[in-house]
């Protein structure tokens, strides 16, 4: 029952850390009215959630490590069979992606969180390399309208609206959406 520290190394620190995080946001609870959930909720929500995929994989690597004894290399390595080999990185979409990223930012300001969203989304998946045009479409469209209404109506987040024609388009997605 040998593990190798590098294995569950980094779940290690994301649990200390997360642990110390969940600590730290007992500062948040006296900024919090009485009758509504305080801002050290989703925080809080959110380590737990972490703490608990942590350690359930700490524990998964420590008992998968004992359950396979582990067997010496063969002498003679026979060829790498072909769905052996790892897929070659693919450079160029990792930059894109993170390019995108990065406009979404001021994206957001610009064209408000529902717009900047949908564009987001669809320029994304097109970047990933998905080309059916009509689900990019519906999933970019369903996937802001999901986002908005769980930031706003379940989490109470106030979300950027954009400027000029923009700013009256997300303020009828809202009002569309029941929020005020």
């Amino acid at each position: 029952m040998k593990v190798r520290f590098s294995e569950v190394a980094p779940y290690a620190a994301l649990l200390a850390g997360a642990a110390y995080l969940y600590h730290d946001t007992r500062r948040f609870a006296a900024l919090g009215r009485a009758g509504q959930l305080g801002p050290d909720f989703w925080p809080k929500a959110v380590l737990v959630l972490l703490i608990a995929v942590c350690a359930i994989e700490i524990v998964r690597r420590v008992l998968a490590a004992g359950a396979a004894p582990e067997r010496a290399a063969p002498r003679a390595e026979a060829p790498a069979q072909a769905h052996d080999e790892e897929p070659p990185r693919e450079w160029r979409l990792l930059a894109a992606g993170i390019g995108l990223t990065v406009l979404y930012v001021p994206g957001i300001e610009y064209l408000g969180f529902f717009l900047a969203t949908i564009v987001f989304l669809a320029a994304f998946m097109w970047v990933g390399r998905y080309r059916r045009p009509r689900i990019v479409a519906a999933a970019s469209i369903v996937g802001s309208f999901a986002f908005v209404f769980v930031f706003m109506k379940v989490v109470y987040v106030s979300l950027p609206l954009g400027w000029g024609p923009f700013r009256v388009f997300s303020a009828w997605i809202m009002a569309a959406l029941g929020i005020r």
